[in-house]
């Protein structure tokens, strides 16, 4: 039979029923195109979330639940014996490699010692370390499908046979992919050895055979490390080095070989998942089809002016093991009842593919096969379903028959289909009925986490910076460096203490309001709006408003309570506003938008006299379309600054109403032109800057394999005012996976022309360009396609601006802990800044941490003909994220990258189809050309 009962039970019993379901959480990480319906958080959030970004990191502002039972909580208590104080040097083969670090340079602030999670390399080789390069094919006698290419799956099985592993010997490392390191030369100095390997054959008449040639490439250059180290001033990027990128590239193989044989990893990655009690959680809202699982990190980087070992935890989602494809299928579509899988799928096919779309591309495995257990790849789903799909059979030899899938397997198997009509799993090795098919052990889950979903992961993924600190010691002993005999080999021991650097603490600003601001600089990095007015309040003559009435829906009464609370709390900001509420409609969610937004559109102009100046959204629960479609026609077509709000939040909320309606106020102030607040920053005081924020976000995995994919979307935001407070910006679509942003020279063309308008015909004398979303192997890249061809842009100007390029990094697992005060999570205060090299390079804690360990910002200069002394790239980058247009708290990256982010996501919404059956990016309308309309 096919495994196959009646109820859920009997599709679990291959469950080994780890993992303890919880669900209780709100989620930090919010889609950035409903980032204007959640603005309550906004008032004590210290900033927000990011959409699908090719697995870009947590949200910006740190933020996070804390589980007691999942991460550890306050009782955490270590099962493994504790670390020694000291590591003896391997003899003979090390010697300790002392590293002085560097003084820093930055004066300003409270000076302090920080913990960071590094730990130091104490001894290098003074032994020989040879490198070996591999090549491996398979000989044509071997091949399928005519292709020579070795799988990974392959190359690990080569790797463990008795000849190769007999050549090699027991000190050997290897990457994994085509490079080992050994101290013993096993083939001689610059020669090479091609042999064949024999692996098991699923098939007799065929032989399994790779070819593979081993070549020693010569010792590595330790002393071009240690020279490196040593330099008065790092490179930016060790592994653009070439004689330091060997050396690293040995390290990291050297410290992940040990576990990646005992834990769950992917080739060459640096994180590594064991599934148990204390490390898995199912997520619940997904209905048991995912779990998340907490592992290591660790990487060997040059940090701090130091060789050293950055260890972390990493939480990825898995799907849950042996769990059969139609359980998995019913929870993802939402479907209670096993037999009604079928009926939902031929009502409704497009849905069904959308709801459970995320099963392609995983690894699942059958277990009806007479060889035993087998794994495939989920290549598509299948035109039919098996009573549908018919092929032509040959049984015994004789001539081929005409059957179905369905009677196939009852003959073959005698396995009774009960899902006939589902389409099938399509592989690359035949296609197989959903029902027998199961998710394999530590399968990742690719795709980006939605709504509830997220909650539940963040909830167990984030810990407080004291439990945060414990778990990360205990992942070092659970890598026990220590007691492996291959690092001690070749040379290499660690110290078993995090590394303490120095660091400030720098001074807080004060943001400036046009009516009440406070005396002294705000207390760990947030403040209200209580007595205050905003600096430049905007003015509002013509405002509507739609309401997209469901279920119970409000009362007129309350709607209309409502629109007169929104007047009084606007007018308390500044903010002026007619003496009449907003002109409303009642809306139809499932009605035609632009036609609603044209009525309301008249409706105001007559009852106020002029075309409205802004529009607000009422509506209940997240409705995509429904947003998407006010954002492009209003954006595009009419050219009008729109405000979603929930009813939830806003009429449904009666205690936090009047705080809801102060951000709103925020919001909409920038959205009309206004400004909220400043930061006095010096340097702004000399001369005219400009600060520019560049950003591209990507399509989701999932959204890559749609044929045609969708593009990435790119984005530029710049400040145009004298205290680089109020921004304007451009956005374009780009080849889908383009990092580099392609029409950049236009966009910023755009923009100088903007500043020139709003500046009397000037141009701005100084710009620092914040670039987000890079990684230092793009260092060079930026460089090249995006600061050069700006500075050769300027060259057509009446006098070239001076640029400063940083990149802000938010992509590491760099966390700081403080050894004297912190708040109440032990996390750092905010302004806290330790310095990495001594040319501008620092991480910095701008924003408190809610809950969670707070995530530091690395800001790494790459240009400076502005001549930013560290007092100054210190205190402006640092002041900068305190002038976040809708927050009263800093943020953890500055806000022109932040606009940048919030401008690209918004572009993904002003796409637009063509008659020809293609899609174009709108352009967003003249009108709002000085709005922030992306808030």
């Amino acid at each position: 039979m096919s495994g196959y009962g009646n109820d859920r039970d009997r599709f679990s019993r291959d469950r080994d029923g780890q993992g303890p379901g919880r669900n209780r959480s709100r989620s930090p990480h919010r889609d950035n195109r409903r980032d204007d319906r959640r603005d309550d958080r906004m008032q004590t959030d210290s900033g927000y979330g990011n959409s699908s970004r090719g697995g870009r990191g947590g949200g910006r502002g740190g933020r996070g639940g804390f589980n007691d039972r999942g991460s550890g909580g306050d009782s955490f208590r270590s099962s493994l014996p504790d670390l020694p104080s000291e590591v003896p040097i391997p003899e003979g083969r090390g010697r300790i490699f002392p590293q002085p670090g560097f003084k820093p340079v930055g004066t300003v602030g409270q000076q302090t010692t920080i913990i960071v999670n590094h730990y130091e390399v104490q001894s290098l080789p003074i032994i020989k370390i040879y490198g070996y390069s591999f090549y491996m094919t398979v000989p044509v006698s071997s091949q399928r499908r005519g292709s020579d290419k070795v799988s990974a799956m392959q190359t690990a099985k080569v790797m463990i046979t008795g000849a190769v592993k007999g050549l090699l010997g027991e000190k050997f490392v290897f990457d994994g992919v085509s490079q080992g390191w050994s101290p013993q030369e096993v083939i001689p100095n610059q020669e090479e050895r091609t042999t064949t390997v024999d692996l098991p054959s699923h098939r007799p008449d065929k032989p399994n055979q790779v070819e593979i040639t081993i070549r020693n490439n010569g010792p590595i250059s330790i002393k071009g490390l240690v020279a490196f180290l040593r330099a008065s001033k790092l490179g930016k990027n060790p592994m653009g080095d070439k004689e330091v990128e060997p050396s690293l590239k040995w390290l990291n193989a050297l410290f992940r070989q040990d576990p990646a044989s005992r834990f769950v990893t992917r080739p060459n990655a640096n994180a590594y998942f064991e599934r148990s009690k204390d490390t898995t959680f199912e997520l619940r809202s997904t209905g048991g089809v995912l779990e998340a699982i907490r592992g290591v990190f660790q990487t060997v980087q040059i940090r701090f002016q130091r060789l050293t070992l950055n260890v972390d935890t990493a939480t990825t989602a898995f799907w849950v093991p042996n769990k059969n494809l139609i359980e998995m299928i019913c929870a993802l579509a939402g479907v209670q009842k096993f037999d009604d899988i079928e009926r939902s799928y031929l009502q409704n096919r497009p849905a069904f593919f959308a709801a459970c779309g995320r099963l392609v591309g995983i690894y699942f495995q059958v277990k009806h096969l007479k060889s035993g257990e087998k794994k495939f790849k989920f290549k598509q789903w299948s035109k039919d379903g098996a009573a549908e799909t018919v092929f032509d059979e040959r049984v015994n030899g004789g001539e081929p028959r005409k059957t179905n899938v369905a009677n196939y397997y009852m003959t073959k198997y005698n396995i009774n289909l009960r899902f006939k009509h589902l389409p099938l799993a399509e592989t690359n090795e035949g296609s197989f009925p959903l029902e027998l098919c199961f998710s394999t052990d530590g399968e990742r889950f690719k795709e980006p986490l939605q709504g509830a979903e997220t909650a539940d992961f963040i909830k167990f993924a984030t810990s407080p910076a004291t439990i945060r600190q414990k778990q990360i010691v205990e992942n070092v002993k659970k890598l026990h460096w220590h007691e492996l005999k291959v690092p001690t080999a070749h040379g290499l021991s660690m110290k078993t203490q995090m590394l303490q650097v120095p660091g400030q603490i720098l001074p807080a600003p004060l943001p400036q309001y046009g009516r009440g601001t406070d005396r002294c600089a705000p207390d760990m990095g947030r403040w209200n709006l209580r007595n205050k007015q905003l600096l430049q309040p905007s003015k509002i003559s013509s405002w509507g408003l739609i309401y997209f009435s469901s279920g119970r829906g409000v009362d007129e009464h309350s709607l209309q309570q409502f629109m007169r609370n929104m007047q009084m709390a606007f007018g308390s900001l500044g903010i002026q506003v007619p003496s009449k509420p907003p002109a409303y409609l009642i809306g139809n969610a499932h009605g035609d938008i632009k036609s609603m937004i044209t009525d309301i559109m008249s409706k105001t102009a007559n009852e106020f006299s002029g075309k409205p100046q802004l529009l607000f959204f009422l509506f209940s629960g997240a409705n995509d379309r429904l947003y998407q479609g006010i954002k492009n026609t209003c954006d595009i077509q009419f050219g009008v600054a729109t405000q979603v709000m929930l009813v939830e939040k806003s009429i449904g909320n009666q205690k936090g109403q009047q705080q809801y309606l102060a951000n709103i106020g925020l919001k909409v102030n920038v959205k009309l032109g206004g400004i909220n607040s400043i930061i006095v920053e010096p340097l702004f005081r000399k001369s005219k800057w400009m600060m520019l924020g560049g950003d591209v976000s990507h399509p989701s995995p999932g959204q890559l394999r749609m044929n045609p994919p969708p593009p990435s979307f790119s984005a530029l935001a710049a400040s145009w005012d004298k205290d680089c407070t109020a921004y304007s910006a451009v956005s374009s679509a780009q080849k889908g996976g383009e990092q580099i942003i392609t029409d950049f020279p236009a966009m910023a063309q755009e923009l100088l022309n903007r500043f020139r308008e709003k500046n009397s015909g000037q141009f701005p004398e100084s710009i620092i360009y914040f670039r987000d979303g890079t990684s230092e192997s793009e260092f060079e890249t930026i460089m090249a396609q995006e600061a050069n061809p700006l500075i050769e842009l300027f060259k057509s100007l009446p006098k070239a601006p001076k640029l400063t390029v940083i990149v802000c990094i938010k992509r590491h697992h760099t966390r700081m802990f403080p050894t004297e005060r912190g708040d109440k999570l032990g996390n750092v205060l905010p302004g806290t800044v330790v310095e990495n090299a001594s040319d501008n390079d620092i991480f910095l804690v701008a924003h408190p941490g809610l809950q969670g360990t707070v995530r530091p910002t690395r800001y790494c200069s790459l240009l400076d003909q502005n001549k930013l002394s560290a007092n100054d790239f210190q205190r402006i980058t640092n002041n900068l994220c305190w002038t976040y247009a809708r927050a009263t708290t800093a943020v953890s990256v500055v806000p022109p990258v932040y606009y940048a982010d919030q401008a690209c996501e918004r572009a993904k919404l002003h796409l637009r189809d063509t008659p020809q059956g293609g899609q174009i990016l709108g352009q967003v309308h003249k009108s709002l050309t000085y709005s922030m309309y992306w808030q």
